[in-house]
């Protein structure tokens, strides 16, 4: 089957002198009929799914519930509902891009675990402890921080990951 703007073409080898039908001459023409046909679509987004991309759903349905702790939320306006559904998104999709960087190493409960693990602490004279686990050290190595320090200034803890 022909994707895209070819699939409205129609393609056949026409003789320019008895109009029958050759093999080596072909003649193009536009398949009106299907674009009229095709016209009843435009503006809808038409999902085609298969089972793998069902399951890739359905695996971010259970990243949410798991990894996040997402439960039933009651909101009753529009703007908070979309509010949270964004939030909601925003958190899977960095989540993703943080597997993907990974490539697959660490499981989303893994990097949430591992992010979760950064912490500071204020010691004396303006330096700071930073520590965090096995995962996080992971992490920035795939993600091309160069984060081996223990003791930092405020200076340079504010410039991190950036």
């Amino acid at each position: 089957m022909r994707k895209g703007g070819k699939r409205y073409l129609e393609i056949s080898s026409v003789s320019q002198e008895t109009g029958e039908v050759q093999e080596l001459q072909p003649h193009i023409s536009i398949d009106h009929e299907r674009i009229r046909f095709d016209e009843q679509f435009d503006g809808i987004n038409v999902l085609i799914t298969s089972y793998h991309s069902l399951s890739r759903i359905e695996d971010c349905f259970r990243t949410m519930k798991t990894t996040f702790e997402a439960r039933p939320v009651y909101l009753s306006t529009p703007p908070h509902i979309q509010a949270h559904f964004l939030i909601c998104f925003i958190a899977l999709t960095l989540m993703r891009v943080l597997e993907h960087e990974t490539k697959q190493k660490l499981s989303p409960n893994r990097i949430k675990v591992a992010l979760k693990s950064a912490k500071c602490r204020e010691l004396e004279r303006g330096y700071w402890e930073v520590f965090g686990n096995e995962d996080l050290k992971i992490l920035h190595r795939h993600l091309n921080i160069e984060w081996n320090n223990k003791y930092v200034t405020i200076e340079k803890l504010r410039r991190y990951g950036r």
